[in-house]
Parts: structure tokens; C-alpha cells; sequence
């Protein structure tokens, strides 16, 4: 469990919050605080009050993955295998085990022709692609993506959702202002001027009257739901 206690840090102000393992969406307005409570679970600084544990450890103590809106900038080397690697090498694995986990974790995101290719050059989805695997190799206790659907069409968004479901990450948070998007989650909490307006499930959002609405999770929902099961007869 992610447990926040009596948090305090710029704009942000949660009194309390837990959050069960599985995928839980992070909204709100811009400005509202979605990036500086994704950076406070991320251990990159600490709250100025209250407390944050995952699974009774602080954020520090944890592994974590970290996907921003733009991973380019993130990006350390200008090989493709070298960056999915990097984890691993700074763990000081030996070259055997390093080149069969990058070759698995290429093939599962389906990206094993760019290994020896240089990241200067690829695709937006191409690199959003290599730095989640980057994230990912490392086994996180939490995985972060920050935005990373901001310049992704819905294709690619649903491939990239797949991927993350069937990673086994224990925690995964994410931050979006697409209804398509969180439909994926198991969790929405919403933020506004810092303070949380709305912990739910896709299914209890919105759809009041029983009309659907194109911004309204819960509609994606059953739209994703119907769509699987007319793709499995």
C-alpha cells in the first residue's frame, strides 16, 4: 500500500491518501499539482510536512521508474540497446545476463529492430517506448509516467497500456487528461489547486442520468470492455 499522511509541499495539501497495488490514474486542470505529487512519490524531493510510504518504506528506499512527457530529454546514451541497458550496467550485472534482459524486455515491447540503432532520429513513440523499457528493466517498486500520452495517438496509448498490465509492476501512477486513457486505470484520484477532489474507479465516474459522455472515464470503460469481448469470439 502507498499511504500519504498530512502531506504538504508547494501547492499540494492531502490529508491523507492510500492507494492499493495495480494502475492508478492521476488528473486535474493544469497547475493543479499532478506533476509535484508524482515527483514526491518519486522520492526526487521530499514533502515540506507529512509522510509518504510504499509498502512501509519511504520513497527514497524504493525503486522507481520515471517517464516524463518529453523522454528524450532523459535519454543517456545514443544507442538503443545501450540506454535499455543502463540500469543494469550501473548494477553491475555481467554482459551475459545485460544482453539476454534487454533482448526480452525489446522483444516483449516489440522494438527488437532498434537495438543497434541510434536514439537520435527515432519516433516520439519510439522513444516513449525505450524509456519505459529503461524504467521497466529495472523490476521498479513504482513505475511513473508523467504525461507520456500528451503527443501519443490512441493506438499507441492502448499498445502501451497492454505492456504496462502485463509487466507485473507492483505500482503504477500515471498522470493524464485523457478519459480514453484513465479508463485503464483500476484508480482515478483528482487534483485541484493541490488538493485531492476524487479517489474512484473508471466505473463510478460521471454517467449520471445514464448518459455517456465522451470526457467521462466510466463511458471508456465499458467501450474498452465491449471491444475485447467482440475481439475474442
Amino acid at each position: 500500500m502507498i499511504e500519504i499522511h498530512a502531506v504538504r509541499s508547494g501547492i499540494l495539501n492531502i490529508s491523507f491518501c492510500a492507494i492499493k497495488p495495480g494502475v492508478c490514474g492521476i488528473t486535474g486542470p493544469n497547475g493543479s499539482g499532478k506533476t509535484t505529487f508524482l515527483k514526491l512519490l518519486a522520492g526526487i524531493f521530499p514533502p515540506g510536512a507529512g509522510t509518504i510510504h510504499i509498502d512501509g518504506k519511504n520513497p527514497a528506499d524504493c525503486v522507481i521508474g520515471w517517464v516524463g512527457e518529453y523522454p528524450d530529454r532523459n535519454i543517456l546514451f545514443t544507442r538503443v540497446f545501450d540506454e535499455l541497458a543502463s540500469h543494469l550496467r550501473f548494477s553491475k550485472k555481467n554482459c551475459t545476463d545485460i544482453e539476454k534482459i534487454v533482448c526480452v524486455c525489446a522483444r516483449n515491447l516489440g522494438i527488437s529492430h532498434l537495438l543497434d540503432r541510434a536514439v537520435h532520429g527515432l519516433s516520439g513513440g519510439e522513444l516513449v517506448l525505450i524509456a519505459c523499457g529503461a524504467a521497466m528493466i529495472a523490476q521498479p517498486d513504482l513505475l511513473i509516467l508523467d504525461e507520456t500520452d500528451s503527443h501519443l495517438d490512441d493506438e499507441f496509448c492502448s499498445h502501451l497500456d497492454n505492456i504496462i498490465q502485463k509487466s507485473g509492476i507492483r505500482y503504477v501512477l500515471f498522470s493524464s487528461h485523457r478519459s480514453e486513457h484513465l479508463a485503464h486505470a483500476d484508480k482515478i484520484i483528482t487534483l485541484e489547486n493541490g488538493e485531492m477532489q476524487e479517489h474512484t474507479s473508471p466505473q463510478n465516474t460521471g454517467n449520471q442520468g445514464g448518459h455517456c459522455h465522451l470526457n467521462d472515464p466510466g463511458f471508456w470503460k465499458k467501450v474498452i470492455a465491449e471491444t475485447s469481448g467482440r475481439d475474442t469470439l
